[in-house]
């Protein structure tokens, strides 16, 4: 499954490209005040299950947050600083481990029932904690990837998760304010040595009948081939 992280230029050429790896995200530190808090909580027992679950998962649990797609306009403004980051294509080999996000009008009601074990939680109700957000971000089209937290990383202080066999690294996309010429990044991606498959670079620009981005097929792409092969690389 082809996802898509969008980010920063300098995160993506000083941290993520050449040391192959994500950060994870913590549910204390994202943009969304009403994570793990999209439940109605008239109930005092809907506000003492939610609060201990939120201050559980903040505890354990992180997530690697991309989208379906990589064409929206407001992807690009938000995340990737005004269209000047990137977006990396990241395909996600372990797709049972995909959740994608429900965008709700309202808060869900009844998810717990007082008159039953742990207020009723079940698996399915705790996703729905998990993968519920308000409508008005359903631009994002967010897949998450929930990850055990083990080992920090002693020098940043943050957790991470490695490029490897379920996590590659496909496509490397600027956006359409990148001055980063594609050519220095398909470079990077090589020098990294961390390529387990094909990696295509390439540009962005706006579409010219709709509200997307598109590739820029005025400027060619590059692929950056595996070690093994890199000799016929383009880059």
């Amino acid at each position: 499954m082809r996802l898509y992280y969008t980010t920063s230029l300098r995160v993506a050429q000083e941290h993520i490209i050449p040391e192959g790896r994500l950060k994870l995200s913590t549910f204390d530190a994202v943009n969304d005040p009403f994570e793990l808090l999209a439940a109605h909580q008239g109930d005092p027992l809907q506000r003492r299950i939610l609060k201990a679950l939120r201050e559980h998962w903040t505890k354990r649990l992180g997530m690697i947050c991309f989208s379906a797609h990589w064409s929206s306009p407001l992807m690009w403004a938000h995340y990737a600083q005004n269209h000047t980051g990137v977006c990396l294509g990241i395909d996600v080999i372990e797709e049972h481990k995909v959740r994608a996000v429900v965008y709700e009008d309202d808060r869900l009601q009844g998810l717990f029932d007082a008159s039953k074990p742990l207020g009723g939680a079940n698996h399915e109700t705790l996703m729905r904690v998990l993968t519920t957000k308000y409508k008005q971000w359903a631009y994002e089209d967010e897949r998450r990837v929930f990850v055990s937290r083990h080992d920090r990383d002693p020098a940043t202080g943050h957790y991470y998760v490695d490029f490897g066999p379920t996590l590659i690294l496909r496509e490397v996309i600027l956006g359409v304010r990148c001055q980063t010429p594609v050519g220095r990044l398909a470079k990077l991606v090589k020098s990294s040595g961390k390529v387990l498959k094909p990696v295509t670079v390439f540009k962005t620009r706006p579409a010219f009948q709709t509200f997307t981005m598109v590739r820029q097929k005025r400027i060619s792409a590059l692929t950056v081939l595996p070690l093994r092969t890199q000799g016929h690389a383009a880059a």
